[in-house]
């Protein structure tokens, strides 16, 4: 009974460190002894590997320069995949995760929608960033994912999905290459499929319309008749010559003037069909090299666009990126959270702490008062 007014009396001096310190602190040691769930961890880790490749074609040169694979920036789209709202509709379908975390089986501060006030899929992708968290090393690229659940076999489980969508993503970004390459090289050989049956047809029409078929050769021919046709000017009017100067009065000389006369016309005739105008031999063979030409750059354009396509299917076959597990999914054997003596010692020193500035706080302002 004399202890009673003596207990009282110190309750009512110290009632700040009742109300700051202990009574946190025991609450903290009822929660983390006795209420708190165990939470389990699964952690693997996994790497985004690219295949070394020898580009020594144009089109692997193209490639390389482009930058269409790279294993960074693909470790950075698993990552951001693994932790989007589409993985985590993928988990809920199969694994029902929000009745899972929503069990009564877990404490009441830690489980999803407690107070059933909220079970949004929003408001669960939210509980989700606190149960998948993924870091990347930057200087090895090695991402370390960890699960928490509050069952082994649960955390395991997701973690183990969580890779299986990490592999088929990246399984859909190979596809999705292969299939671009394979579209890109396909739509240029068939565009220079068109331009080399094109060019053919022009240069087959052009010699069918000028009855063109070897130029050189008829050429040829064409300067061997007007050669022809020049030596017997020449012998015409060699003969002109000496019957003008022995026989003027002949009556061959107004023939061979009149054989001489057409001799030369028809040398202009074959002249000009050589080197004359539009419908000029040379005309024709200016035309007939240029379709030549055309002809000749489209089916080399054509050979190197088979090429390339070889190549792109060649490059297909393999796979750009692949996912390494480095580390498996672990089944934990002991929980890791929570550690209840450390988590009970480290509310009673913030407690502590902030009890010793409440302290010094009211001491200063009594003092200013006084």
């Amino acid at each position: 009974a004399r202890l009673l007014p003596k207990v009282k009396d110190w309750l009512r001096r110290h009632w700040m460190f009742h109300v700051l310190v202990l009574v946190p602190t025991l609450l903290a040691a009822v929660y983390f002894g006795l209420i708190a769930s165990d939470l389990y961890i699964s952690e693997s880790r996994f790497v985004i590997r690219q295949p070394e490749k020898k580009t020594l074609s144009s089109l692997g040169q193209f490639l390389q320069s482009a930058g269409m694979t790279s294993s960074q920036s693909e470790t950075f789209t698993i990552r951001h995949y693994m932790l989007s709202r589409d993985a985590l509709k993928i988990l809920e379908d199969n694994l029902k995760l929000r009745h899972l975390y929503s069990s009564p089986h877990i404490d009441f501060l830690s489980r999803f929608n407690p107070l059933n006030l909220d079970d949004s899929f929003e408001d669960f992708f939210k509980y989700y960033g606190d149960i998948v968290t993924i870091d990347l090393d930057t200087a090895s690229s090695i991402c370390i994912l960890k699960v928490r659940a509050y069952t082994p076999k649960l955390a395991r489980g997701i973690n183990e999905a969580l890779l299986f969508l990490g592999e088929g993503l990246v399984n859909e970004l190979n596809d999705r290459a292969r299939q671009d390459l394979i579209h890109f090289a396909a739509q240029e050989v068939e565009e220079a499929e068109k331009a080399a049956k094109t060019a053919a047809l022009a240069l087959s029409d052009y010699r069918n319309r000028k009855t063109l078929f070897d130029p050189s050769q008829q050429s040829s021919m064409q300067l061997q008749q007007v050669g022809k046709l020049q030596a017997d000017l020449i012998d015409v009017r060699g003969q002109l010559a000496q019957l003008r100067a022995f026989v003027s009065e002949s009556p061959f000389i107004k023939a061979l003037e009149k054989r001489a006369s057409e001799l030369q016309k028809a040398i202009n005739t074959e002249m000009g069909k050589v080197t004359g105008g539009a419908g000029s031999m040379t005309q024709k063979v200016i035309e007939y090299e240029r379709l030549s030409l055309e002809r000749e750059f489209t089916e080399k354009r054509l050979a190197a666009a088979l090429a390339s396509l070889q190549e792109a299917r060649a490059a297909a076959q393999r796979q750009q990126l692949y996912l390494e597990k480095i580390v498996n999914p672990n089944l934990p054997d002991k929980a890791q959270f929570p550690r209840r003596g450390r988590d009970v010692v480290l509310v009673f020193v913030v407690c502590w702490l902030v009890y010793a500035i409440v302290r010094l706080l009211k001491a200063g302002v009594e003092e200013h008062k006084g």
